[in-house]
């Protein structure tokens, strides 16, 4: 196949890096079965991502850049933003396409001795070397690639199309056996027992108002853990979420989270509040009654409210505007509903997104409120490492500083046949503990049915 013309007049304009899009039709794939094709090759360097409405779809395959540990702060990924957006020739600009970085970001910098997320555990971004886009019912494929000389180019070229030729009809195997998985609550008691020093501390005559503890739920399995598969249980099993898949190496992080932190179009800045919980009911009456019980009840309305005021007054700062919250409503997932509240304003042209989820994480409904004292207490009395799990996860393009990022929550992370389910609840001084153990056990659940286990309550 011979080499576009235009990008051969980008190489002779001096361009040496390439981000080529272009419409496909071809294939009437989902781009969940694109994924799962992918793992032919591409297994370890993929990743996917949905958002709740599911008009928006990408995943990506392979590597041509990538940044971790220490390039993978807020400051250094907008920094490589920054040094690369001139550098790059794209053909096309439409959201979601062309050159972008998918990834996370390390919820905080704390390290323990046992490292359960490998080299994601810092953060983790990647430019993939393919991207598949799926907006407004239509699908562009992006190749990203560099090329030195034009020899190298043309060969570059050959070998991106010959490539991605071969990833489309690839044929796959049906996958029905279901996993044999053992589930355990980790350190429960010693759990508790923060929650309580937690409670205490509230109570006293300070600023702390809220502070949200994590914990763990380890899950074994009799065979290696596929993303693919986990990704379609999830997506037949939960609504109002997004779903997303990063993984690196032999480390999977999955999860279907209902809270984005914050979308960037060139004009907006829209986040949302989600805080407050209760379970559904077993019938449409016991359903709505605790929907009910939910809007009304004062703990969990001063969750809420704590969260809205704070996301209001940072996105005030952002945007440089005045904003006047509504009433929240109910969110419904599968398993738990939640108070939502969704808050947007006017962007400011020299904001910088990164800066924006920089700003936000963690918002008072994953560390606490004030900021600060909530990320201290964690970090002295919560005894695991968050890694990503509660941290911003998503995209951002390259060029155009535009994208989108949800929090990290109802996830796992995965390696071979070994895994660790994460959950957290914001304590306040009415919290009582085991409401919160409870609480924590619905959180489970999502992804213990995706991985293939029972509900929680089952397990062992």
């Amino acid at each position: 196949m011979s080499i576009p013309k235009e990008l051969e007049q980008a190489y002779e304009n001096g361009y040496r890096q390439f981000s080529w899009i272009k419409e496909i039709n071809e294939n009437t794939d989902s781009l969940r079965t694109l994924f799962e094709k992918g793992q032919k090759t591409f297994k370890g360097v993929r990743f996917y991502w949905q958002t709740p409405d599911k008009n928006f779809t990408l995943v990506g395959f392979g590597k041509e850049q990538e940044l971790t540990y220490d390039q993978a702060t807020f400051e250094q990924v907008d920094a490589f933003i920054l040094a690369e957006k001139e550098k790059i020739y794209q053909n096309h600009s439409m959201t979601g396409t062309g050159a972008i970085l998918f990834g996370g970001f390390a919820f905080d910098s704390k390290q323990m001795k046992q490292n359960d997320w490998g080299k994601m555990e810092q953060g983790l971004f990647y430019l993939p070397t393919f991207l598949i886009t799926e907006t407004d019912g239509k699908r562009y494929l992006s190749m990203n690639f560099s090329a030195e000389n034009k020899e190298i180019l043309q060969q570059k070229w050959l070998e991106l199309t010959e490539q991605f030729t071969e990833l489309m009809t690839v044929q796959l195997l049906e996958k029905n056996v279901p996993l044999q998985i053992k589930a355990e609550e980790i350190a429960v008691s010693e759990w508790m027992s923060v929650v309580d020093q937690t409670v205490a501390k509230l109570r006293e005559a300070g600023p702390l108002e809220k502070v949200v503890l994590a914990r763990r739920m380890e899950v074994k399995s009799d065979r290696p853990f596929q993303a693919d598969v986990i990704l379609k249980n999830l997506q037949q099993q939960q609504t109002n979420t997004y779903f997303f898949v990063l993984e690196s190496d032999e480390h999977i992080f999955i999860g279907a989270t209902p809270e984005r932190l914050l979308q960037a179009s060139a004009t907006t800045f829209s986040t949302a509040s989600i805080a407050g919980s209760v379970s559904r009911g077993t019938t449409e009456v016991q359903d709505k009654a605790l929907g009910n019980y939910l809007l009304n009840d004062m703990k969990n309305r001063q969750e809420h409210k704590i969260v809205v005021d704070r996301i209001i007054k940072e996105l005030e700062w952002m945007t440089g505007t005045t904003i006047h919250p509504q009433q929240p409503q109910l969110l419904k997932n599968r398993d738990i509903q939640h108070l939502h509240l969704a808050i947007e304003g006017q962007r400011q042209v020299e904001y910088r997104f990164l800066k924006g989820i920089q700003q936000l994480h963690p918002t008072p409904a994953l560390g606490g409120e004030p900021k600060e004292l909530a990320l201290k207490w964690l970090k002295e009395h919560e005894c695991l490492d968050r890694g990503l799990y509660g941290a911003p996860i998503g995209w951002v393009a390259i060029k155009e500083d535009i994208g989108e990022f949800a929090v990290g929550i109802r996830s796992a992370v995965l390696s071979e046949n070994i895994g660790y389910l994460y959950a957290g609840c914001g304590i306040v001084k009415d919290s009582q503990v085991e409401q919160e153990r409870v609480e924590t056990k619905i959180k489970f659940q999502p992804m213990l049915r995706g991985i293939g286990g029972d509900d929680h309550d089952k397990s062992k």
